[in-house]
């Protein structure tokens, strides 16, 4: 029974994702305040949040069954991770390329602020905007390396994991920089919650795929389907509040943008590769042999030819000294004795 816990977990957060944007779309635009226009929090969406986030760690530890690291995983189980963790790299390059471009030649900067407000704006930016490019690049790496051959787990590698981790962070450390000086916490609160999971995803990813602690696996599989829940609901419920015409609501909601959409497929599908996967079994695997072990293999085969032709020359030789001896033995005996 406990081996289909997590198979549940994966289907309650699709439905929990579902849920939380259609509440999301539905009662935003009716929680804002009249005198100061703000975005009260709406603790309905709130209780099915946080609902849906102890049900998630609830099935997931409670189940039963191996999560593998991606080395282990069969080659074609391990490509929804591989080629969405392509996607997000490729999404966050370009949008951290994008944010450098309008800031430089235009001075807008990315949400929660529209203009740099203080030095320390302006710096947690800048590094925001260096680790999305490197990190980008790094997942290009990782998600074309995982889906062409196994990893090699060297201390280099383990420092390149942690750049999307440092990516995440420097971009919380902004978020909350920006609160303290103009943005109340209540305009942006379930995005708020988006960023703290989407930083322990990434930093429970970095271990996992770096192979430190043994029980990463589990906690990977929890926060990556609540970094899923929340990216793909916030993402998607702004986009449909900007496609109503809820101006007011959608730039309430803005915080999610379009790397947090790359973040959730890539969290999304790291989920289901996690949920799903199987080990790979060292006995089918097929034995791929080059060019050179071929070489090595004719070369052997014509060295132990070499041997056994000579080794059977070798026994005729022998054979017929062994008979001409026998023969001269018997001519002897037959000839008469002179005396």
């Amino acid at each position: 029974m406990r081996k289909y816990l997590r198979p549940v977990a994966f289907g309650f957060m699709v439905a929990a994702t579902i849920l939380t944007t259609v509440l999301r779309v539905w009662l935003t635009p009716g929680m804002q305040q009249t005198d100061t226009g703000n975005f009260k929090i709406n603790y309905v969406i709130i209780g099915v949040m946080i609902f849906s986030f102890a049900a998630l760690f609830v099935l997931v530890l409670a189940g039963k069954g191996g999560i593998f690291h991606t080395n282990s995983m069969a080659r074609s189980d391990r490509m929804p991770m591989s080629v969405s963790c392509i996607f997000f790299g490729v999404v966050l390059l370009i949008s951290s390329l994008f944010d450098a471009w309008k800031w430089t030649v235009y001075n807008q900067t990315p949400p929660p602020n529209e203009n740099v407000i203080n030095r320390l704006d302006s710096t947690t930016l800048t590094f925001t905007i260096l680790f999305g490019i490197i990190a980008g690049l790094f997942l290009i790496y990782f998600g074309l390396k995982s889906s062409q051959s196994d990893l090699r787990l060297t201390p280099l590698f383990a420092l390149g994991a942690l750049l999307p981790v440092l990516w995440i962070w420097v971009r919380l450390v902004r978020y909350q920089v920006s609160y303290a000086s103009a943005i109340p916490v209540e305009q942006s609160f379930y995005d708020f919650v988006m960023l703290i999971f989407t930083m322990l995803f990434l930093f429970s990813f970095a271990r996992y795929i770096s192979r430190i602690g043994e029980s990463s696996s589990r906690l990977l599989l929890v926060y990556a389907l609540c970094a899923s829940l929340m990216s793909l609901s916030g993402t998607i419920a702004s986009m449909s509040l900007f496609m109503l015409g809820e101006s007011d609501a959608y730039n309430s909601s803005n915080l999610a943008g379009i790397a947090d959409f790359g973040l959730g497929v890539f969290a999304f599908c790291t989920a289901l590769s996690l949920t799903f996967a199987k080990e790979i079994d060292d006995a089918e695997e097929p034995i791929i042999e080059t060019q050179e072990d071929t070489a090595d293999y004719q070369q052997e085969d014509i060295y132990q030819e070499d041997i056994t032709q000579e080794e059977i020359t070798r026994e005729e030789i022998t054979q017929e000294e062994h008979s001409s001896t026998v023969d001269d033995i018997l001519r002897e005996l037959k000839k008469p004795d002179k005396d």
